[in-house]
């Protein structure tokens, strides 16, 4: 800022500025004539003695005593110039500085009135002495100086929390490079920012924790030790893992490399109390040794498997030093495994080590792997073979029904409404039986398709029996119905019929109601043989009022009503409809 902005007199005429003194009363004017009088004084003092000195010496009138007033002159004039520019130069200098000084409170107050985004009022400067201005732009700023250092010392406290918090999750700071103050939505910004990354540190150190946990337990339950430096920073100290991407990338995969080798060694394990268990059946090892050993080896460990196998190759010792025993036991338990999965003479036969009299280890090893075998064929259609069942359930429910259907004296003993009963299950095996034949031909097609070849079911194929099982059931009924009529020799009675009949009865003879009565009483079903593809001991008939039907009701281990398939009977629609009375 120049001093012409302050009406500075630097830059007029020494002399005008003395005259305008002179013509004014300003402040300060009678100190400053004081001072000329007191100069004048002094130096008219000491001017005249040097004078009376020069006439003393050189007389009045000489050359030399004006030649010595004129060099007291120059010499006087010399020292009071340099004295004088000494005394205004650092006058001048003063000033200068003042107004430096006013001009940076001036760019310092244009600066904080951007940064606080505000105006900061100042007096009028006009008149005003520069010390005064200075002072007055400097209190205005006080405080605007003070709310700065305010918000740069939470600048950088922010800051501070900033780097520690991306320390902790290994980012780069985004807001440390702000060097200068600032604004309060900046601050805003940068709060949120840290709220950001204090939920961010919440939700990484939940996710190490839970994960530190799970993998502990893991470690614990495969009974291992961590050996890679990254396992055991994770079960260290959780102040000196760093909740970096990276790292909680590298939990998972570790979680991962843990659970699956948990999952082997839980299959291995699996696997050996299984070979185990059929070891001690097959040895009969006694039941105490057997809780004793399972009550100290739980678990999955590397211990526990390793005592696991040392126990099945003691089994193993023991299997070959009894191999006859052991053969034997092996062909009892392919024999039950044959009659669970229905093979029949013909399958049987194939297997030519089941009827090898050798007893050698050759003939327990090939037995013992025919065992597995079968084994793993039962397991692998175990839906096959429990929908078989249900179909055989309910089809000799089925045929039971016809026959006592075809019983004239059922009409007779319909007591505590029995016909309304035989209804109510035939309308259920007409609605559950197809439903069951439609799941069992789609496995049996898919089963058909994969192994290419048929599944066999007492050395038939279990498709073309159903179709078999149906003709035979058709036909069957067409016989049963004529043999009942030739043995009968009457027509069989319609309800309505029957109620005439009784209508017929003279209800005062008394003979003729016990006669009636013992009729009822004493009429046997007519037993027509049948043949059975899936159970031929089962009986033909049974009377009506036997408890046969409802014991197969109640025996039942399979809930049809699970079965959601479609009514559609894939060409057997014919085959439902015979099952009518």
């Amino acid at each position: 800022m120049s001093s012409i902005m302050f009406n500075s007199p630097v830059t007029k005429d020494d002399s005008d500025f003395i005259k305008r003194l002179d013509s004014t009363n300003c402040p300060g004017t009678d100190q400053i004539n004081l001072i000329l009088d007191e100069v004048y004084a002094y130096s008219k003092k000491n001017i005249l003695k040097v004078k009376k000195n020069l006439d003393i010496i050189y007389g009045a009138h000489s050359d030399e005593n004006k030649n010595g007033l004129n060099q007291l002159h120059e010499h006087l004039m010399s020292q009071i110039t340099v004295f004088f520019d000494d005394v205004v130069l650092e006058s001048d200098k003063d000033k200068k500085n003042i107004i430096k000084e006013i001009e940076e409170l001036l760019i310092e107050k244009n600066i904080l009135e951007k940064e606080l985004q505000m105006k900061i009022p100042i007096d009028d400067h006009n008149d005003v002495p520069l010390i005064d201005v200075q002072i007055n732009i400097d209190k205005a700023l006080l405080g605007c100086r003070k709310l700065k250092e305010e918000r740069m010392a939470e600048l950088y406290k922010l800051q501070d929390e900033e780097k520690h918090l991306c320390q902790l999750l290994d980012e780069k700071p985004k807001y440390s490079g702000i060097k200068e103050m600032p604004s309060a939505t900046q601050l805003e910004t940068i709060k949120n920012h840290l709220i950001d990354l204090k939920n961010t540190q919440i939700k990484r150190q939940t996710i190490y924790l839970e994960n530190k946990a799970k993998i502990k337990s893991l470690f614990v339950e495969l009974d291992e030790v961590p050996i890679l430096q990254f396992d055991k920073m994770v079960l260290g100290d959780p102040s000196e893992f760093r909740l970096s991407k990276s790292n909680l990338e590298e939990l998972q995969k570790l979680i991962k490399r843990l659970e699956l080798q948990s999952e082997n060694q839980s299959q291995i394990s699996m696997e050996l109390r299984t070979k185990l268990n059929s070891l001690w059946d097959r040895l009969q090892i006694d039941v105490t040794h057997r809780e004793h050993f399972v009550c100290n080896k739980k678990g999955i460990g590397k211990k526990v498997i390793q005592e696991l196998k040392l126990e099945i190759e003691r089994c193993e010792t023991l299997k070959r030093e009894n191999i006859k025993q052991f053969i034997e036991k092996l062909r009892d338990e392919l024999n039950d495994l044959w009659d669970r999965c229905h093979f029949g003479e013909r399958q049987r036969r194939q297997c030519h080590i089941y009827y090898n009299s050798e007893f050698n280890e050759d003939v327990m090893d090939l037995l013992d792997i025919e065992v597995e075998n079968t084994k793993k064929f039962y397991q692998e259609n175990i839906a096959i073979y429990n929908l078989i069942e249900d179909r055989k359930h309910l089809w000799n429910k089925m045929i039971i029904m016809q026959e006592q259907a075809n019983d004239p004296g059922r009409l007779w003993q319909n007591r505590g409404g029995q016909l309304l009963k035989e209804e109510k299950e035939r309308k259920v095996i007409q609605k559950e039986l197809p439903k069951i034949e439609k799941e069992l031909k789609n496995l049996l097609h898919i089963y058909e398709q994969n192994e290419g070849k048929p599944f066999i079911y007492n050395d038939e194929r279990l498709l073309d029996l159903i179709e078999r099982q149906w003709e035979d059931m058709r036909s069957n009924k067409k016989t049963i119905q004529t043999k009942s009529k030739i043995q009968t020799g009457i027509r069989a009675q319609t309800p309505q019929m029957a109620t005439r009949s009784k209508r017929k009865i003279a209800p005062s003879s008394s003979s003729q109601v016990s006669k009636v009565r013992k009729i009822g009483m004493d009429h046997k079903p007519l037993i027509i043989q049948r043949k059975q593809l899936f159970n031929p001991n089962i009986a033909t008939l049974v009377p009506l009022n036997s408890t046969k039907l409802n014991e197969i009701t109640q025996t039942s281990t399979r809930n049809f009503t699970k079965y959601h398939g479609s009514n559609d009977d894939n060409g057997s629609v014919e085959s439902y409809s015979t099952f009518q009375v």
